[in-house]
């Protein structure tokens, strides 16, 4: 029963491309034989997961992810704010860990949970507890495309035992690597508001999908320059980025993500995975006033005392420049490298405008004609 190849062998009957992973040590060996026909997304926070995949659906592409169990505690508030709240599909295929004869008991306080904790969410859940049922993981991913919602499919780790595919370890060669870094810069007083800063950088928008984070940049954006290539982020703080890079990897088009300093802050390791997967047409542009401006302008924690550019940098993203006026928007954007790019602008705390909020439904169907007319 080579089980790893059935669930490849469904994956490809499903027309599945792109497939992000956190692995448990249950799936390690179904994850180490993925084909080379997917996309592979290796991530280092599940919840990455959810914003790429919806990035990569919203143009035009079919993702799944694969994590453990434990994984989807801290995916719950992106899956119900991106999937539930625009009504987009996810399979996810998650080991799970935490029944009662879970040999760690540490995962049983959610793992023998999660049944209930899908019917409160009404999130749909499939269970595969015997190699019988594993061809039951192609009616779940239908399911999930067909009725534009995130699909759990949580596997038994016991179906693994039998399993007479396993593929051997991995081999590691040598971990070579040199860091060389000088930095200098020089913050001053910011000259612009976000307000004013979105508005210089819409110059730049063309046909370019562009995508903000959430609350009042959604409707300063929306004010500046509402158009049909923008997707709104209204909920689902620190997510932007990832959604911006599953949209990278499926559009030739140009990508633009408005992101905050106080999502990215909350989720940095999304820079990491840019990084790795290295997009040329994707250009984050970090719109740091220092305080969290949706809830309140509340300062953040690391107001003086971190360097988002550098830090951008630290996790391997090599084309960072920063920028203080319109002027140096202007030259950043017209001195743009193939990506991934990183643009620091610093602004001044405040809101300019703000209570446009169209409905999400309406800016995903808009944007995903917009996106794939003509493709």
């Amino acid at each position: 029963m080579h089980f790893s190849r059935i669930i490849y062998e469904i994956l490809r009957e499903e027309k599945i491309r792109l497939i992000s992973t956190l692995p448990c040590n249950k799936l390690a060996h179904l994850i180490r034989g993925m084909p080379d026909e997917f996309i592979h997304i290796p991530l280092n926070r599940e919840e990455n997961g959810v914003g790429i995949s919806a990035g990569f659906y919203l143009t035009g592409g079919k993702p799944l992810m694969m994590i453990q169990s434990s994984g989807l505690g801290n995916s719950l508030n992106a899956l119900m704010s991106l999937h539930k709240g625009y009504s987009l599909p996810l399979p996810i295929l998650a080991s799970w860990r935490g029944r009662e004869n879970d040999q760690f008991p540490c995962h049983i306080p959610f793992g023998k949970s999660l049944p209930e904790l899908f019917k409160l969410l009404q999130v749909p859940y499939a269970v595969i507890e015997r190699p019988d049922q594993i061809r039951n993981i192609s009616q779940a991913i239908q399911n999930s495309f067909d009725h534009h919602t995130p699909h759990i499919i949580l596997l038994s780790p016991e179906i693994w035992e039998a399993d007479e595919d396993k593929v051997p370890g991995p081999v590691w060669g040598p971990r070579e690597k040199s860091s060389r870094l000088t930095y200098e810069r020089k913050y001053v007083p910011p000259e612009l508001t976000r307000f004013e800063a979105i508005k210089a950088l819409s110059d730049f928008f063309g046909d370019a999908i562009v995508l903000s984070t959430i609350g009042t940049t959604c409707d300063e954006l929306h004010h500046v320059r509402d158009r049909d290539l923008n997707f709104y982020i209204y909920a689902a703080m620190g997510q932007a980025s990832s959604v911006g890079l599953g949209m990278a990897i499926n559009t030739t088009k140009k990508v633009f993500v408005l992101d905050g300093d106080g999502s990215l802050l909350m989720n940095p390791n999304i820079l990491c995975e840019i990084a790795a997967v290295n997009p040329p047409n994707l250009t984050i542009v970090a719109l740091d006033n220092g305080t969290f401006s949706t809830t309140g302008e509340q300062k953040i924690p690391s107001y003086d005392l971190v360097d988002l550019e550098l830090m951008a940098k630290s996790f391997g993203i090599v084309n960072t420049q920063k920028a203080f006026t319109r002027k140096e928007i202007q030259e950043s954007f017209q001195n743009l490298r193939e990506g991934p790019n990183f643009l620091h602008v610093i602004i001044k705390p405040g809101i300019t405008r703000g209570g446009s909020i169209l409905d999400p439904h309406e800016v995903k169907a808009r944007f995903m004609k917009a996106v794939l007319k003509g493709s």
